[in-house]
């Protein structure tokens, strides 16, 4: 079995993926995850063809502290058995523990997790609201606290001592390294301008707002509309500034961004279904529930 996919394969991938999304309304792998098939750093790297066209693939990756795996068949080809052999060869290939990823919790994807003994391990909520110029608030800071933009080349060491302490206990978010961040700013879509700094007096900082502008919606829905939308990327406070009001405004600084100056008018976020105080926080400022993606995990 291949362990990376070559370079056409990548753009029969990126092919593949626009058909499913499609499809089914949700884009079927992660800005997470998807950089490793791109880049050629997967563990594990199937692809199964109809002719001379790509009918469906499967791969693995590091993701954190983890592995987690991505699939996707084409929904011309659905319903005759290419999941489950794309997911028996996986499983046959890869050893220990291994995540699965469903985005939009397809249904597809539930029926093949039951059938290979996969648990329901973790659950991602899609939140989202609406935004125009000028209709929101004012940040409330307290005193002493000011806001400027990330400056890449000095502010790199500050913010993983605040992001890895505020996201010690996240799989993926609280193992960041110089090299993720670094890497991060050579995406094309970085901006140092959306990603906001809540600092003190003396230039520590207390928490930030990193903010993200995707041209087309990945997740639209069946009945969506492409349009660019705004990301809550992550949002961090380090835990000796906790009680202050900064995440609610950080929250209301990074919409205020993304409405007024990026120019979108919807706004998405990821939570982790089970932190009760990060949901209520973004429900309180107008966050609903718009899809969640599920990760089964095959134990060691």
């Amino acid at each position: 079995m291949a362990t990376t996919f070559t370079a056409a394969e990548v753009a029969e991938l990126v092919a593949l993926a626009g058909r499913a999304r499609a499809a089914d309304g949700a884009a079927p792998f992660s800005d997470d995850l998807f950089p490793a098939a791109r880049d050629g750093s997967t563990t594990a790297a199937l692809a199964v063809r109809a002719g001379d066209r790509l009918a469906g693939a499967a791969y693995a990756a590091v993701q954190g502290d983890r592995l987690a795996a991505e699939l996707v068949v084409d929904p011309e080809h659905r319903g005759r058995g290419l999941g489950g052999a794309l997911l028996n060869d996986l499983l046959d290939f890869i050893t220990g523990e291994l995540w699965l990823w469903s985005h939009g919790d397809h249904p597809g994807a539930a029926a093949l997790a039951r059938r290979h003994g996969l648990t329901r391990a973790r659950e991602l909520l899609q939140l989202r609201r609406r935004v125009a110029p000028g209709e929101l608030p004012e940040p409330q800071w307290p005193d002493g606290v000011r806001l400027r933009p990330f400056e890449p080349g000095r502010d790199e060491a500050a913010w993983l001592e605040v992001n890895n302490a505020a996201f010690s206990w996240h799989p993926e978010q609280g193992g960041q390294t110089l090299a993720d961040i670094t890497a991060a700013e050579r995406e094309p879509g970085f901006d140092p301008a959306g990603f906001l700094l809540a600092v003190d007096a003396d230039d520590r900082l207390l928490g930030y707002h990193w903010t993200k502008v995707h041209e087309h919606d990945p997740n639209p829905g069946r009945d969506g509309v492409d349009e660019a939308i705004g990301e809550v990327y992550v949002l961090g406070v380090a835990p000796s500034a906790h009680g202050r009001g900064l995440g609610r405004a950080l929250t209301t600084a990074g919409l205020r961004y993304l409405a007024d100056v990026a120019g979108v008018r919807t706004v998405t976020l990821y939570v982790e279904g089970d932190n009760a105080a990060a949901v209520r926080l973004y429900e309180g400022t107008g966050f609903t529930r718009h899809a969640v993606d599920v990760a089964y995990r095959r134990d060691a």
